[in-house]
């Protein structure tokens, strides 16, 4: 009970208390740094630099910002920021009052925006609410919002973040508006000066003949193409010189021109080589025929020496040709390389001209950069003046949270848990040390000084199977083998019944208990029947003459008295007995209103237990509580043994300890103490040293 009152305490206390959800937005920061002068200069990304990411920290949780975001989001109308939707008036704050400027003041003498005291309070409330952290040595800004909303603590975490991007995006729209104007301003005036530098290189290159083309100037192109020339005309003048020595030194040798390369090429040359041939070879024939002398070969001959002169004087030419072509060739390269000499002659003079050329090309180079660089930086800041250039974007958009945050469910119910089971087990001790009831067999054998018979299990506990509408009497003649019913042969076997046979006599057994309801005529019945299952003669004797449970249980609606009638003799014992309908239990039952008269006298009750330990082998007698009938001292001191029965848990020792002293006194032999109505599982969890604390390890050996 207390571990349930204590789990509902923090139940109701973890519901009650007030919900907040917590929602996270994330910055990704991206510091650039650029030159508003330097061509295609796109800007870099930083260094890693503490103090920036802590400056847009800052930033975040200035009160500007946090007063915009209470503005965009009207946080001063919610009960949770401290506002309603009547708030008081807006009022106007001078930029010079103190602490106008965090609010954002832009000079001396101008009013900020009208804010109300609502809005203030909102302002501060939020930066409770909220929290900005660098996560580790990243670029990464998270930025957390609580409320009781979780809508509006989404909202919030977005709106700071959201809030810090357009803040960054019009400082750098100023910055470059700053920059347009600088630059565009500079380039005008660069503009000037590069036209100005333009203008007086071309006059110099002018004045001083120096003008170009393709990179070089007049005189350089003309000097360069003389070379060229120069170079054309000496190779032509050793090529015909060439042919003009072949052909010398082949006529000088004899050879009679016939190799000269230009003889070669020509007609007549060859025409007059044809008809010599053909003159040599008609001489040749006519002298075989008819001798030197002959008139035709005389006229064949001259033939053949005009042939060879015409040929001859052919050959002369084509020499006085050739020399010809080298005094020509000779001529061309000597003119060449007189004009080549007055074309240096020129560029010498140029030469000196060059010096203060380069000195201005330089100087108007250097302005048509300058003057670009302005030009492309004005173009490119005009253009990112009109595009939003903040130098940090949203990586995360915080959502909705699903659960809050606060209380946390599992951490409260964790801690209920551990405070239930604290307040459970210091309840336990405390009951355990004020407890005066029997509830272990170091009760019995310590408290009372007494011997500890055993433990009767409760049917609930003992079995799985439903046994609502079972009866535990009932219940050992359907599961002969459980668990309930080995608990009673281990209870006869501690007593030392269910051995004896006819030759020694029966054994006769009084079950009795210190107050009622203790569980007795169950313990008695149950058994009864199981010894019965076991093939002994067993007779149980309802000798609880005021309520007699046993007879109502076993034998209900029968009418007989059997247990007076055979004590005063009216009634034969054969007659008397009652069979049991599911075993061979034979039952003497104290059925009816029993009369002042009906009282059970030492005498009387010697003769029936003679009788029944003749005709069985076990008596079991379910006698009154001890300590409210005198009768039941009578039948346990006629008894070979006695169990005293104590419901665990329930009965006082004090009771359990007067029965066995009124018992002792009376002469009776008590066997031990038995409990009964154990939840051995409850039993074995207090680590109780009895059998039932292993129950678990034999659950095979029964069959429930």
């Amino acid at each position: 009970m207390a571990f349930l009152a204590t789990l509902a305490t923090a139940a109701l206390a973890i519901s009650m208390l007030p919900r907040t959800y917590i929602a996270t937005s994330a910055l990704l920061l991206e510091p650039r740094e650029a030159q508003p002068v330097k061509v295609n200069d796109r800007g870099f990304v930083a260094p890693a630099d503490d103090n920036l990411i802590d400056t847009a920290v800052q930033i975040i949780r200035s009160p500007t910002l946090t007063l915009d975001v209470v503005r965009s989001l009207r946080l001063d109308r919610i009960p949770e920021f401290g506002g309603n939707d009547n708030g008081p008036a807006a009022t106007s704050i001078p930029s010079s009052a103190p602490g106008a400027e965090i609010y954002g003041a832009t000079g001396a003498g101008e009013q900020v925006a009208a804010i109300t005291p609502a809005e203030r309070r909102a302002a501060g409330m939020l930066l409770a609410h909220s929290y900005v952290r660098r996560v580790g040595v990243t670029y990464l800004v998270e930025i957390t919002a609580s409320s009781a909303d979780p809508e509006l603590a989404a909202l919030i975490a977005n709106a700071l973040a959201r809030r810090y991007i357009g803040l960054d995006s019009a400082k750098k729209q100023m910055r470059n508006a700053q920059s347009a104007r600088y630059v565009e301003s500079q380039a005008a005036a660069l503009r000037k000066h590069a036209v100005s530098d333009d203008a007086a290189l071309q006059q110099y290159m002018i004045r001083h003949n120096l003008m170009s083309a393709e990179g070089a100037t007049m005189a350089e192109q003309e000097v360069s193409e003389l070379n060229r020339q120069i170079a054309d005309a000496q190779a032509q003048l050793a090529e015909q010189r060439g042919k003009l020595s072949a052909a010398q030194a082949q006529i000088a040798h004899g050879g009679g021109g016939a190799d000269i390369g230009s003889a070669l090429a020509s007609d007549t040359i060859r025409q007059l080589r044809q008809q010599e041939a053909q003159a040599s070879a008609r001489l040749a024939q006519l002298d075989a025929r008819y001798g030197a002398l002959h008139p035709d070969v005389v006229q064949a001959r001259d033939e053949l020496a005009d042939v060879r002169g015409q040929l001859s004087a052919e050959l002369g030419r084509i020499v006085s040709g050739l020399r010809a072509d080298v005094q020509i060739a000779a001529s061309r390269l000597a003119s060449l390389l007189e004009s080549r000499a007055q074309a240096k002659g020129s560029l010498v003079q140029n030469g000196s001209a060059q010096v203060g050329r380069l000195e201005l090309e330089r100087r108007a180079e250097a302005s048509r950069a300058i003057y670009s660089a302005y030009l492309t930086r004005a173009k490119e800041t005009a253009q990112a003046g009109e595009l939003p250039n903040a130098d940090a974007s949203i990586a995360t958009q915080a959502r909705p949270p699903g659960a809050p945050s606060s209380p946390n469910y599992l951490v409260g119910a964790l801690a209920g848990f551990v405070a239930a089971l604290f307040v459970a087990g210091l309840a336990t001790g405390i009951a355990e040390y004020v407890e005066d009831t029997v509830a272990t067999r170091a009760d019995i054998e310590g408290g009372l000084c007494a011997v500890y018979a055993g433990a009767i299990p409760t049917l609930a506990s003992a079995t799985q199977s439903k046994t609502r509408d079972i009866t535990p009497q009932d219940y050992v003649t359907i599961r002969s083998m459980s668990l309930f019913t080995e608990s009673l042969r281990n209870l006869a076997t501690y007593l030392g019944i269910g051995h004896f046979g006819s030759e020694q006599g029966a054994a006769v057994v009084t079950i009795t208990s210190a107050l009622p309801r203790e569980g007795k005529s169950t313990t008695s019945m149950c058994l009864a029947r199981t010894l019965a299952t076991g093939k002994h003669k067993v007779v149980l004797v309802d000798a609880d003459v005021r309520h007699h449970s046993t007879s109502d249980a076993l034998a209900p609606g029968r009418e007989r008295e059997g247990l007076f009638r055979v004590l005063d003799g009216s009634l034969p014992l054969e007659e008397a007995l009652i069979a049991d309908d599911r075993t061979g239990l034979q039952i003497l039952t104290t059925l009816g209103q029993s009369s002042p008269h009906d009282v059970i006298t030492e005498e009387a009750m010697t003769a029936l237990l003679t009788a029944l330990r003749v005709r069985f082998d076990i008596v079991i007698i379910d006698s009154a509580p001890v300590l409210g009938v005198a009768e039941t001292r009578i039948v346990s001191r006629l008894s070979d043994t006695t169990l005293v029965v104590a419901r665990w848990r329930t009965t006082p020792l004090k009771a359990v300890r007067t029965a066995l002293d009124l018992l002792s006194h009376n002469g009776s032999k008590v066997g031990g103490v038995a409990l009964s109505l154990v939840n051995i599982k409850e039993y074995a969890c207090a680590g109780l040293t009895d059998a039932f604390g292993y129950y678990k390890k034999f659950k095979g050996y029964y069959a429930d």
